[in-house]
């Protein structure tokens, strides 16, 4: 018999898979929708999916995981290693644990890459960055997705 509910350890999908680049700019910032997800778990783990990428080593994608403490300003809690150009596709995986202490930071301040803070609020979100290097428009293909743990 098939289990046809949903379950609070199921995949969510942050971000579903899209196309996006800079155009003429040298510059692409960006959010995706807000989500909740399941709140009694010890850890999510967030994969960032390049299933296309422009052949020019100079273009750049930055993804975070971004979610709200107080209800109001978003904090980014995990970034992705930057994905270059040339990269091709690639997978990438994070593990965002809520009992990790993490440092102290002043909101609003940057995450360098591959960086996480360990922290759980109550909505997450997406927010990528493209910088454009040499090629006349950077592009990459990319989907967010959240796993329970």
């Amino acid at each position: 018999m098939a289990l046809e509910t949903k379950r609070d350890h199921d995949a969510i999908e942050l971000m579903a898979s899209a196309a996006h680049d800079t155009g003429e700019d040298w510059l692409a910032d960006g959010t995706g929708d807000s989500h909740r997800l399941p709140y009694q778990v010890n850890a999510f783990c967030f994969t960032l999916d390049v299933t296309a990428a422009e052949s020019i080593l100079g273009d750049t994608l930055a993804v975070y995981i971004q979610t709200k403490l107080d209800g109001s300003n978003w904090t980014d809690v995990a970034r992705f290693a930057a994905v270059t150009g040339n990269g091709g596709a690639v997978r990438r995986i994070i593990r965002h644990t809520a009992q990790i202490a993490t440092a102290e930071f002043e909101v609003g301040t940057g995450l360098a890459a591959a960086a996480v803070r360990n922290l759980h609020g109550d909505e997450w979100r997406v927010r990528w960055h493209i910088e454009r290097g040499c090629s006349v428009s950077a592009a990459f293909t990319f989907s967010v997705t959240a796993i329970p743990m």
